[in-house]
């Protein structure tokens, strides 16, 4: 079938909601970072912010968010719902690699990097690009925190099915398989009740696991802080499927 992200944009946030967890989890590195003080808001930047709700939720608790996404229809979906007159947040499309070239050294306190979006750059070079962009934009003890698949896990050394996503009115199913170069294939569909199709999407993912995520934030150099399998701050370990972590820069 015929891609639209548009169809996907219908069913986007009840398929991946935002979870109180995750808003928890990054206040409180917020509170840390700012030490109580109200002042002034701590500015965030949002990378591969998709409809824009993680930001959203985090600038109506007073952070100043800027949201980036690649894809166009995900960056109009944040802006129709941006809609206050004096809202905290700013959505803008454009490629992660290319964040520097828009924003001045030392721009942000926190940098996010959520949903896997990390495994969408081609390789290894492009993540140590990332990472020293990040590093340039965040300020003195600046926060970068990350969430992704735990590619240590063995079951992404074969062929495989992630686990159904479903909702009152759609299921999500995503089949991957390795291929020769090492990268993973993702196959993604949305069904209706019906079993009529609603999108699907066929992408390569690269399978950065953690001893190689660590290497790179050391070359940033961002010093990171332990792995944690979810955002409850539950220790990693190799029967995770996802993982989650901070890094800072010092």
């Amino acid at each position: 079938m015929e891609n639209s992200y548009d169809d996907l944009l219908e069913y986007y946030d009840e398929l991946f909601p935002v979870e109180k967890k995750r808003i928890d989890f990054i206040e409180s590195l917020a509170a840390l970072k700012s030490g109580g003080s109200e002042s002034k808001p701590l500015r965030a930047l949002d990378i591969g912010c998709a409809t824009g709700a993680t930001a959203l939720h985090l600038a109506r608790r007073g952070m100043d968010l800027v949201g980036i996404d690649c894809n166009e229809a995900m960056i109009r979906s944040a802006n129709r719902r941006n809609h206050g007159p004096k809202s905290n947040a700013r959505f803008f499309c454009m490629d992660m690699l290319e964040c520097r070239s828009y924003f001045p050294p030392e721009s942000f306190d926190i940098i996010l990097c959520l949903g896997n979006s990390l495994a969408y750059l081609r390789g290894c070079n492009e993540v140590h690009s990332l990472f020293c962009q990040i590093r340039e934009l965040l300020v003195k003890d600046g926060i970068f925190v990350f969430e992704l698949l735990n590619y240590d896990h063995a079951v992404f050394r074969k062929s495989g099915e992630m686990p159904l996503r479903e909702t009152e009115r759609v299921n999500l199913t995503q089949k991957y398989n390795t291929v020769p170069d090492g990268h993973i294939r993702l196959c993604t569909a949305i069904l209706s009740l019906k079993g009529c199709p609603v999108f699907s999407e066929e992408t390569l993912l690269y399978p950065i696991g953690s001893d190689e995520l660590a290497a790179l934030l050391r070359d940033a150099p961002l010093r990171r802080e332990p792995f944690y399998r979810d955002f409850n701050r539950n220790p990693l370990d190799r029967e995770a499927l996802t993982m989650v972590g901070t890094a800072k820069k010092e």
